[in-house]
């Protein structure tokens, strides 16, 4: 016999003798009758004392907390300072290089800078000179241009120079340092390499700042918020959601970010966690099980357990993860059933 054929014959026989449906669409059983279907009931519960709704997750780094340090020209990797793990504090020495055009660069500078100084002087005895009568206005105006070529040229001299790295420079040497305090996560350098500029050498990463991402269904992510409070499991690292993704990823998922406080530093970036979402403190919501949800069409139902039977009840699913959902609709206090659900709906709507 088909499994479903099957179900219906018990049912119809488990229902064998039951009272009908009253005006008010109760659906009334036996305590014989409930025992054979396998009806059970709990109570709906404050959803501010109920069990968590919680969501895998994973702790991420804030992008605006991470920095790579890179060469800024063609060199040779002298010494590390530091390696993956290492806690460092803003300043901080971490990779030294050999860079041959360093000494040159340094050399135009102190030539440029020089000239600048010239030129400034110049400017300031013609315009002395002028004043007194002394020499014509095109010689101080022609000063006055060479000065701030001079000073155009200082200027490029020193960009030139901070394009090379920021840190302790000595001849054709510099030490690259430290531009935020925290952690290193990454290192590809290795002594006695050649590395190009741009190239990559460590990330440097600030772990006070760390954030969620939560990957949620589309139905869950119309029952999520910009501002609601998202805690951790098993930490007391909290924050709020940030923002929505407005696209699906690969897995059909919308993903929520969170900002994360860690004041116990616990989390690690890249840890799977159970993120937990707080519902309004407005809403007087009731938390069940999901398995105590019907569903007619788009709408939801719970069949409230009462004197004269089970009442099927609607309604509204604030938030729901594969074992709690959070609700409005019912009245403090009121039993739900939790099994034998699919029974009292097939008998509510008569299938």
């Amino acid at each position: 016999m088909p499994p479903t054929v099957f179900f219906r014959s018990l049912l119809a026989l488990s229902l064998s003798g039951a009272l009908p449906a009253t005006a008010a669409n109760v659906v009334a059983l036996t305590s014989a009758q409930k025992a054979n279907l396998g009806i059970a009931s709990v109570p709906a519960v404050p959803a501010s004392t109920g069990p968590a709704l919680t969501h895998a997750a994973r702790v991420t780094l804030v992008p605006t907390g991470v920095r790579v340090i890179a060469a800024a020209g063609d060199a040779m990797v002298t010494r590390l300072h530091v390696q993956p793990g290492d806690a460092v504090v803003r300043g901080a020495p971490l990779v030294s290089l050999s860079m041959p055009g360093l000494a040159e660069t340094q050399h135009l500078l102190a030539q440029a800078r020089v000239r600048a100084e010239l030129a400034t002087d110049q400017v300031s005895r013609d315009e002395k000179l002028f004043g007194e009568g002394l020499i014509a206005e095109s010689r101080l105006r022609i000063a006055q241009a060479e000065a701030k070529a001079a000073s155009a040229g200082l200027a490029a001299a020193q960009r030139a120079l901070s394009w090379q790295g920021q840190g302790r420079i000595s001849g054709s040497g510099i030490t690259l340092t430290a531009p935020i305090a925290g952690v290193v996560t990454e290192s590809t350098a290795e002594p006695g390499q050649r590395v190009d500029a741009g190239m990559p050498l460590m990330k440097l990463a600030d772990l006070s700042q760390l954030a969620l991402e939560i990957p949620l269904s589309p139905a869950q992510a119309r029952q999520v918020a910009v501002g609601q409070r998202v805690n951790v499991a098993g930490s007391a690292a909290e924050g709020r959601i940030t923002a929505l993704l407005p696209q699906l990823n690969a897995a059909q998922s919308v993903l929520a970010r969170a900002s994360l406080s860690d004041p116990q530093r616990t989390l690690r970036p890249g840890q799977a966690v159970q993120a937990g979402l707080a519902g309004s403190s407005m809403t007087r919501s009731l938390e069940v099980p999901a398995a105590a949800l019907a569903w007619q069409g788009q709408h939801a139902h719970v069949f409230v357990e009462t004197a004269q039977g089970y009442v099927p009840t609607p309604v509204q699913v604030l938030r729901r993860n594969a074992s709690q959902a959070e609700v409005t609709g019912l009245a403090s206090g009121s039993r739900v059933a939790v099994r034998g659900v699919a029974a009292l709906k097939a008998q509510w709507l008569g299938e």
